[in-house]
C-alpha cells in the first residue's frame, strides 16, 4: 500500500506543479526542510538533498525562493478575493479539490491519467475568468 500511495502522491505532484508557482526543485528543498526541521541539515557547508552534496548557500536560496513563491500564491488570492475577483464558492471548490486530493493520495490503486486531468480542469474552471463576450 505505501509504494501505491507514493506513486499517487508523485503522479498528483508531477501533474499540478506544472501549474504551480514552484519549480520541482523548489518544491522538493521545502518538502525536505520541512521533513527535517528538528534535524542539523547542514554538515561541511553541504546539504545532503536527493543523495548529492549541495552547497548550503544553493539550498537555503532554492528554499527561501519557494518560501516566496508560496507567500506571493497565498498573498495573490487574498487580494483576488478582497477584490471580489473570486468568491466563496470558488475557494470552496479548491478546498473540496484539497480533500479530493487527500483521498486520492491514501487510495490502495493507480489513478487513472484522465481522473487526474479532470481533476485539473476543474481547477482551472474555479479560478479562471469567464471569457469576454464581443459586442456587435
Amino acid at each position: 500500500m505505501a509504494e501505491n500511495m507514493t506513486n499517487n502522491i508523485d503522479k498528483i505532484v508531477k501533474t499540478l506543479v506544472k501549474e504551480s508557482t514552484l519549480t520541482l526543485k523548489q518544491l522538493e528543498a521545502i518538502v525536505f526542510y520541512h521533513h527535517n526541521i528538528d534535524r542539523k541539515i547542514v554538515r561541511n557547508g553541504y546539504v545532503e538533498f536527493n543523495g548529492t552534496k549541495i552547497p548550503k548557500g544553493s539550498f537555503f536560496r532554492t528554499l527561501n525562493q519557494a518560501k516566496t513563491n508560496i507567500r506571493k500564491a497565498v498573498v495573490t488570492l487574498l487580494i483576488m478575493a478582497y477584490l471580489g475577483l473570486i468568491d466563496a464558492n470558488q475557494l470552496n471548490i479548491i478546498m473540496q479539490l484539497n480533500s479530493i486530493m487527500t483521498q486520492l493520495k491514501y487510495k490502495n490503486e493507480d489513478i487513472p491519467e484522465e481522473m487526474l486531468q479532470t481533476f485539473l480542469e476543474t481547477l482551472k474552471n474555479a479560478v479562471g475568468f469567464r471569457k469576454r463576450v464581443k459586442q456587435k
